[in-house]
């Protein structure tokens, strides 16, 4: 018989959730800086560029006319992320191990997906026209299914891998 996964468990995702949310609508790109720097790092690493750091403005790159700040650290992301594989980890009945580490590969994933996500934006601006790239909600768009995209191939890719686990390390009735 399947053992059903507590509903405290659930529960405490979930004020988890609110909680991360609570906190970040207060945070800053000062506070947020511990996934702007990483990312400001990749973004430099590959375009060769540098870029200023101001407490209110984020990582500011002059050459690009660009800004990595708050809404370009990928936070939401990363809770997104980190609750998604937690559940699906308990749903496959992998324990505290595995949880343990999740937000450490949650976070590397949102660094990795947060940077071609500025990138990918840098490159529409220079293949776009001038009066398409006006349009804020072009470059929300963009992001959302960029981030939605790689929820689910991160989601199904876990679930292979969790499958492959499983079978190969089942213990025989």
């Amino acid at each position: 018989m399947k053992q059903s996964i507590p509903w405290w468990y659930y529960a405490s995702l979930a004020i988890l959730f609110c909680v991360f949310k609570a906190l970040y609508a207060q945070a800053s790109s000062a506070d947020l800086r511990v996934l702007l720097a990483p990312t400001n790092y990749l973004v430099e690493l590959i375009l060769g560029s540098t870029a200023v750091f101001d407490p209110a403005a984020g990582f500011v790159h002059s050459t690009l006319r660009i800004s990595i700040d708050k809404s370009c650290s990928g936070f939401n992301f990363w809770v997104l992320c980190w609750l998604m594989l937690s559940m699906a980890t308990m749903q496959r009945r992998f324990r505290w191990p595995v949880l343990l580490v999740l937000p450490i590969v949650s976070y590397v994933l949102t660094l990795l997906i947060n940077t071609s996500r500025i990138l990918t934006a840098i490159f529409l601006r220079g293949v776009l026209p001038p009066a398409v790239q006006q349009y804020a909600w072009l470059h929300q768009t963009e992001g959302a299914l960029l981030y939605l995209f790689s929820l689910v191939l991160i989601y199904l890719g876990f679930i292979s891998i969790c499958s492959y686990f499983q079978a190969r390390y089942a213990q025989p009735a």
